[in-house]
């Protein structure tokens, strides 16, 4: 596994409040016959807001959520937002009228302030633009809320001491008893065709620090030492391999990207992998640009390894920055992972980012955290066809649940998150696992106005 850039973006908290937020954003494109709630069960007494009535209220909405191709958001604060798509106004009212019976009891259920406002549910016609904008308001200020909360939390709590040589001791007892395929998470690239079509690049495998710290070393800041670290990542890499070599998979990958240390390229455990998906699956191996900065020339002999067995070699770890000030090009690799930034739009931004693609070569770059439509026109108008990131997932969900016989019973997160595991109840949950390992062909959006003949 890689080690993080130090003071670079770290893993993504992700809230229910940032995925209404992002649900808000996503559906102003298309409002027709959009319907939203809010119901405020904050404002319920603490006695009548307890976790066992407000699943009862989850569980009453879920046939009309499920009915009418919606999404329901369990907020921090215990409220509940749901959306829906030309719904049936009878079928909404009993599912709203069966709630405000469950919580009877409570005064907000029938308090009237005298301004005819209901207190305990606010309604939300999308397709009229004021209350649509009055929705967007609501959630970015949800969002912005629960950011806050986290924060504070955090700020709150005990910093982890940084790991020793007996921490790692124990850290590494630890890791041996864990089923690390319950740690791995994938995250698929697409290359997208002249024809505007979305195809899986490869499916990149990978364990997140915050769900390592989590399993292994709650108490320990595992990168406070990057040598010690340095030294968990490489045996972490071995069993990543291991895990891999038969996954619980309908259908496997055709192409792997691993990120791996420098030095576990000529390990026994990449020869076991390598030899386990001979024939069947082509393998990338990301290698971060920190470590190649580090070990020269470990990486040119790992990288003249990897080409004579014909796999591909992927640079990670690139900012705008590195791309211009360094000369990248030199490492000779396949391609160029690159993270998206909203900077990068920027008039001078872009142009000198447009210079620098253009000198690498378009058609080896690869755009990662593309966290939505923006950044995915952002590249194709620069001539990058290859993407990465959180609306890529979203993609393969949705075109997942456009055909699954099993997407009644699910939402777009819940499809989503599923994707990203290889094991553990997620992946149980799902009732199809044969579409969850499946690689769709997709429609991709067409670049406008790109800038200059792609290389």
């Amino acid at each position: 596994m890689n080690i993080p850039v130090s003071g670079g973006d770290g893993p993504e908290v992700v809230t229910q409040e940032s995925l209404l937020a992002e649900a808000a954003e996503r559906i102003g494109r298309i409002r027709d016959g959009r319907l939203a709630a809010h119901l405020h069960l904050s404002r319920l007494r603490p006695q009548n807001r307890q976790e066992g009535h407000v699943r009862i209220a989850l569980r009453l909405l879920e046939p009309v959520v499920n009915a009418y191709r919606g999404q329901m958001f369990l907020l921090s604060t215990s409220d509940v937002v749901f959306l829906l798509k030309d719904p049936s106004v009878n079928d909404v009212e009993n599912t709203v009228h069966k709630l405000r019976a469950l919580f009877s009891k409570d005064p907000l259920t029938f308090s009237d302030q005298g301004d005819g406002r209901d207190n305990f549910c606010t309604w939300y016609d999308i397709e009229d633009a004021d209350e649509y904008q009055d929705f967007l308001a609501m959630t970015r200020e949800s969002a912005a809320e629960a950011r806050r909360r986290l924060r504070e939390r955090t700020s709150q709590k005990a910093a982890p001491r940084p790991i020793d040589a007996k921490g790692l001791s124990d850290v590494l007892r630890r890791l041996a008893d864990t089923d690390v395929a319950g740690l791995v998470r994938r995250q698929s690239s697409v290359v997208v065709t002249k024809e505007s079509k979305a195809i899986v690049l490869f499916q990149e495998f990978f364990v997140g620090m915050s769900d390592l710290q989590k399993a292994v070393a709650p108490e320990t800041n595992l990168l406070g030492n990057r040598w010690l670290f340095q030294h968990l990542s490489q045996t972490l890499d071995r069993r990543v391999l291991t895990a891999l070599e038969a996954p619980d998979l309908v259908h496997a990958p055709k192409a792997y990207s691993l990120n791996l240390n420098i030095s576990t390229v000529n390990s026994r455990a990449f020869d076991d992998f390598e030899a386990a998906v001979k024939g069947r699956a082509r393998i990338f191996v990301e290698l971060q640009v920190l470590d190649i900065l580090a070990d020269s020339r470990g990486f040119y002999a790992a990288c003249t390894r990897l080409h004579d067995r014909g796999h591909a070699v992927v640079i990670d770890g690139l900012s705008e920055w590195t791309l211009q000030f360094m000369d990248v090009g030199q490492f000779e690799a396949d391609l160029y992972k690159i993270t998206w930034s909203p900077d990068m739009a920027e008039g001078e931004h872009r142009d000198a980012l447009a210079t620098a693609v253009g000198a690498i070569g378009r058609d080896r770059m690869l755009l990662a955290r593309c966290d939505s439509e923006a950044a995915i026109n952002w590249g194709l108008n620069l001539g990058i066809d290859r993407f990465q990131g959180r609306y890529v997932d979203a993609m393969l969900a949705a075109y997942t649940m456009h055909t699954c016989d099993k997407s009644p019973a699910c939402t777009l997160g819940q499809c989503t998150a599923r994707h990203a595991v290889i094991a553990g109840q997620l992946r149980r949950d799902c009732g199809n696992n044969d579409m969850l390992d499946s690689s769709p062909v997709m429609m991709a959006p067409k670049a406008r106005n790109r800038q200059g003949d792609k290389s």
